[in-house]
């Protein structure tokens, strides 16, 4: 079991999240959302990591809570969160609101096969 500690002042449950581009590990600060089937990193961030469009598997249609969006599938080598280590992981980018503060969204797809605790009382999140 692993665990980390978030800052409950937040409005968002939040988390850091180290993914590995070729020799260069980046670090972003992800929300963790368990209305989302499927984990998603910010457009901007995509880019600040080297990736374009182009660079997509395929392109899809999201549903977001009033709207539908376009959205672009990567396959990450390598993300890590909460001592979590997913390789060849898909992940959906597009353009997430302005001022939210965090870099990308980590669904369900990313805590698949594990248990996840989040104790709000302890602040503490709690995966194995």
């Amino acid at each position: 079991m692993t665990s980390v500690v978030f800052d409950k002042k937040l409005p968002l449950v939040v988390v850091t999240v180290s993914i590995k581009t070729g020799t260069n590990v980046l670090y972003f600060d992800f929300a963790i959302d368990t209305g989302a089937s499927v984990s998603l990193i910010d457009m901007d961030a995509m880019l600040c990591m080297g990736y374009k469009k182009t660079d997509a598997v395929r392109t899809i249609e999201t549903v977001t809570a009033s709207k539908r969006k376009t959205a672009y599938e990567f396959e990450m080598n390598n993300i890590c969160a909460i001592g979590l280590i997913r390789r060849n992981f898909k992940v959906i980018s597009r353009s997430l609101p302005v001022g939210l503060g965090i870099d990308g969204l980590l669904g369900l797809n990313f805590f698949k096969n594990k248990e996840l605790t989040i104790d709000f009382k302890s602040s503490e999140i709690r995966v194995r």
